[in-house]
């Protein structure tokens, strides 16, 4: 196992990242090789593993820093719009990011195959870091009166898989888009999200 500096590791990571987004942005995930990544970050492919199990494991990462990015951006979003009812501030909240999705290829790309195939591919504590990174985030939200009425675990998982089934949205060409997109929300966050902020 080659042995790294902090700083040489986080150059690696830093390269890895960058050159795994273009690549799965330009090609998909299942298309990209980890023989094409670390060519690409001019390492050798065992240093590769030094840092992820998979090339799945990489792409999981760089959707995570992807995805944490707009979360970043979207608390100016919901300070501007904070006086909207819960509800419809949190649908707002996820129309906002389906449109910002514009600014990220990577993350407008993940369909139900994508992300049948992160499942089969990735380890659980993974897959259970992920949905903790995005528990996180909805927890965030009850700062802004948005309260769920399930229990965070069960939020988190229900709008992972709404997220998933409305990118398999944007192939519909047809104007009907924008009015599934807001039916499926209304009725999904009618369920999870009291419309009360207190």
């Amino acid at each position: 196992m080659p042995r790294f500096s902090n700083m040489e590791r986080e150059k690696i990571r830093e390269k890895l990242m960058q050159e795994g987004e273009r690549l799965f942005t330009s090609f998909g995930l299942k298309k990209v090789s980890i023989d094409e990544i670390v060519q690409a970050a001019g390492i050798a492919k065992g240093s590769f593993y030094s840092f992820y199990t998979n090339k799945e494991h990489l792409y999981m990462d760089i959707s995570g820093n992807l995805q944490q990015k707009m979360w970043r951006e979207m608390d100016e979003f919901l300070n501007e719009h904070r006086t909207l009812p819960p509800r419809e501030l949190c649908k707002q909240c996820f129309l906002w990011m389906f449109h910002q999705l514009e600014r990220y290829p990577m993350l407008k790309q993940v369909d139900n195959e994508t992300a049948e195939h992160l499942y089969r591919k990735l380890p659980p504590e993974v897959l259970a870091a992920h949905t903790r990174d995005d528990s996180h985030e909805l927890i965030k939200l009850e700062e802004y009166g948005i309260h769920f009425t399930c229990g965070i675990d069960i939020a988190t998982k229900t709008l992972q898989t709404l997220a998933v089934s409305l990118l398999n949205l944007q192939q519909d060409q047809t104007g009907d888009r924008q009015i599934i997109m807001e039916i499926i929300l209304d009725g999904v966050l009618k369920e999870i999200v009291s419309d009360e902020s207190n």
